[in-house]
């Protein structure tokens, strides 16, 4: 048995302290301000924090707002920073060149955009399933059980495809259909669920998951040199958090804004008396809370009110669930429709990893 030593020499690399705090600060504010825009509201503020008693929202405008445009001036400030460590023959944190690789800024842009669609798909799924359909945890598993078997099964088509077709030919392949997924899960969003149709839509989601899975990280890795695939991966966890993030905060947006505007105008124009009409706006007037559309009934009735108006309350709660889910997978219908324009970066032809330095610029 023989002992083989690492030949590499040792290098001392010293972490610049400033680029660290510059970059996580900005991410923090990025993906907090993304997170508090469902209760803050994104620029037009909805509920201000307050700090002893002072409510929170310079000039009108949202804390979300001013939390992303902080973060995005401060990872600006890195951005510059690592260019100037570079100058002075200093270690950045990351090569600011990176970026200018044309390959490597559409893959993590696709990147970012399918981690958008599934967090904003896996905080759509459960509120329909869970919350207005009423399925418990397990049957709610049983439902999205499609999408995991087509993930694993089209993560292998996709390596297996790639040897005869481009990466961007599999990615947009992908992509079309995860755009065609979501349109059969839009319609089969109804009180009773279309079960077929649902099952069908789910399938296809991780199909199309699984092709991009099978591409996006490859193209990432090898549109750099072999020193700076450390630095690749890194960017890929970046875009990844900050898809997922702005995925659940945009998709969460949209069906809380929806729904409470669905809600206040089903309100509106029922049948519940005045009176009804005015406490439950009352009530609601900072929003609508996400609620299991089979106990509405109940806490109306523990309102105070009839058992025939709580149980139109219910149906017209049951009715706004449905039409905000249904906004909320318009929206991410157009996101995964967006993704689309990203892809024109990916190569059109098997990827190589590189072995220079030479990059491929703009």
């Amino acid at each position: 048995m023989r002992a083989v030593t690492d030949s590499t020499p040792r290098q001392s690399i010293r972490i610049d302290i400033g680029s660290v705090l510059l970059s996580s600060a900005g991410l923090v504010l990025i993906v907090f301000g993304m997170l508090q825009s469902k209760t803050w509201g994104w620029v037009v503020p909805l509920h201000r924090p307050e700090i002893a008693g002072v409510a929170l929202a310079p000039l009108g405008i949202s804390l979300t707002a001013w939390c992303i445009a902080a973060g995005v001036i401060l990872l600006s400030l890195f951005i510059s920073w690592q260019r100037r460590l570079v100058r002075d023959g200093r270690s950045p944190l990351m090569q600011p060149d990176l970026f200018s690789i044309v390959s490597l800024r559409s893959g993590l842009s696709v990147l970012g955009a399918q981690y958008a669609v599934t967090a904003g798909l896996f905080f759509m799924v459960p509120v329909y399933l869970q919350m207005t359909l009423g399925l418990d945890a397990l049957e709610t598993g049983i439902k999205i059980f499609p999408l995991s078997i087509a993930l694993i099964l089209f993560s292998i088509v996709g390596t297996t495809l790639s040897r005869r077709w481009s990466p961007r030919r599999i990615v947009r392949i992908g992509q079309s259909v995860l755009v065609v997924s979501a349109l059969l899960l839009l319609d089969s969003v109804t009180e009773d669920l279309r079960g077929g149709l649902f099952g069908l839509g789910m399938f296809l989601t991780g199909a199309a998951l699984g092709l991009l899975a099978s591409q996006l990280g490859n193209v990432n890795m090898s549109s750099v040199s072999e020193k700076d695939t450390s630095e690749a991966g890194g960017l890929q966890g970046v875009f990844q958090n900050l898809g997922s993030s702005l995925g659940t905060a945009l998709i969460g947006s949209l069906l809380i804004g929806a729904l409470s505007t669905s809600f206040a105008s089903g309100v509106a124009t029922s049948d519940l008396s005045e009176q009804v009409k005015a406490t439950v706006s009352a009530a609601t007037d900072r929003g609508v809370t996400v609620v299991p559309a089979a106990d509405v009934a109940g806490i109306g009735e523990a309102a105070g009110l009839t058992d025939d108006e709580s149980r139109e309350l219910a149906e017209v709660y049951r009715e706004s669930q449905l039409s905000s889910l249904r906004v909320a997978f318009v929206g991410l219908i157009l996101i995964a429709l967006l993704s689309m324009l990203f892809s024109r970066g990916i190569p059109d032809a098997a990827a190589v990893r590189r072995r220079t330095g030479a990059e491929e610029s703009v």
